[in-house]
């Protein structure tokens, strides 16, 4: 896969992704990801997410997951005015674990003003925009206390709870020059998808992030060359 990211092109990469159904009917993942930072891997993630959520049923919901909690792209996107004027108001907070150990783990634990114990899933809350047919994670910093930190886990049974209840799940990770999230998930989907511009195309970290795919025993489907001028990158969110 070597195409631009306009709308055109992502519907594409999307009914090749989707033509590969698992056995068991459960919902897909796909993972985007970046060599380099402020390449616009979250603007790609969730315009392919828009897409898939407008071809799916209204019974196969898809499911944003944004790992790169430290900047809450996408639920800046979707809470900001355009969007909500595009896609309506978010619906929420609901649960974002379903009843699963989540990929996330808040060290050490503490207690709230009413003295109940705040456990892991209270730290992640899940969002509905019902006219997109779309969902979205945001990590919820305000719940932290002082001396807390975040910290990123493999848990598969997450990723597997998460097929039950979304068609597809679009996992947007940090850029590789700023954390290893990647590794946490990147065995556990269908696919991996890089993020680049067309002069980093042919640099030695596009390869190296190849590289480093196969080596955790993940399914590079190929590079989709990112378009969008940098000045938007921080309004779409880029990673």
């Amino acid at each position: 896969m070597d195409t631009r990211s306009n709308t055109q092109n992502l519907q594409l990469v999307w009914q090749g992704l989707s033509q590969k159904k698992r056995a068991d009917e459960l919902g897909s993942i796909y993972v985007f990801t970046s060599p380099m930072s402020k390449i616009g891997t979250s603007f790609v993630t969730r315009s392919m997410a828009l897409i898939a959520a407008g071809e799916l049923s209204k019974g196969n919901k898809v499911l944003i997951v944004d790992m790169d909690i430290q900047s809450n792209a996408q639920a800046s996107w979707f809470f900001a005015p355009p969007a909500q004027e595009q896609y309506g108001a978010p619906e929420g907070p609901y649960d974002a674990c379903f009843g699963a150990a989540p990929f996330w783990r808040v060290t050490p634990s503490m207690v709230d003003n009413t003295d109940q114990s705040l456990t892991d899933s209270q730290f992640m809350s899940l969002h509905m925009v019902s006219n997109a047919n779309l969902a979205f994670t945001c990590f919820q910093w305000a719940q932290f206390k002082e001396g807390q930190t975040a910290h990123i886990q493999t848990v598969s049974e997450y990723w597997q709870n998460l097929r039950q209840h979304f068609g597809a799940i679009f996992v947007d990770t940090p850029a590789l020059d700023r954390s290893d999230i990647l590794s946490t998930v990147c065995p556990e989907a269908e696919s991996t998808i890089l993020v680049s511009t067309a002069r980093e195309a042919q640099s030695n970290s596009l390869g190296h992030a190849y590289a480093k795919i196969g080596a955790i025993a993940g399914n590079c489907a190929g590079v989709i060359l990112n378009e969008m001028p940098s000045y938007n990158a921080g309004h779409e969110g880029s990673s």
